[in-house]
């Protein structure tokens, strides 16, 4: 993937576009903070779309097929630190996975699944410190008192 400059799509779009016709897709680097786009021909969204729906459909198959060991142990090995999930949990990441990555696919919309990637990491570090799962998991003794009003921002319409 070639790399470029966002203010090259706007001194430059005909480098732009030519750069996106011979490598498929281009990456345009933004100042500051902003993430770089992509820009790519559709042709090349439209195969990726495709390869994400038929590996989707078939590890959905495969999993209602009675591969669900086959798959949790190809998890796994994707996702060293379930390891310290424990078995439960661990069966229940991979019915979580399955569904979100159907969904997902379905919508062409993929933050949802990231979001349980992450909160399932964030699981798992929690179960990889015994000291903080234990902590986490006891019982509260008091009432820790009124949950204050949400702060809510004027800009925030």
């Amino acid at each position: 993937m070639q790399t470029m400059q966002w203010s090259d799509a706007a001194r430059a779009p005909r480098d732009v576009a030519s750069a996106v016709e011979s490598s498929g897709e281009v990456r345009l680097e933004r100042r500051g903070d902003g993430v770089p786009f992509v820009i790519m021909r559709e042709d090349r969204a439209q195969q990726a779309r495709q390869g994400i729906e038929t590996s989707t459909r078939l590890l959905r198959n495969l999993f209602q097929l009675g591969g669900e060991e086959l798959i949790t142990e190809a998890l796994v090995d994707a996702f060293p630190w379930t390891n310290f999930l424990p078995e439960k949990d661990r069966i229940t990441f991979v019915k979580e996975f399955m569904w979100t990555l159907e969904a997902c696919s379905d919508l062409d919309a993929w933050t949802p699944f990231g979001r349980m990637i992450h909160e399932w990491q964030q699981t798992a570090a929690i179960h990889a410190d015994p000291a903080l799962a234990q902590e986490l998991s006891r019982a509260v003794d008091s009432d820790l008192g009124p949950v204050p009003a949400p702060m809510v921002s004027e800009d925030a319409g």
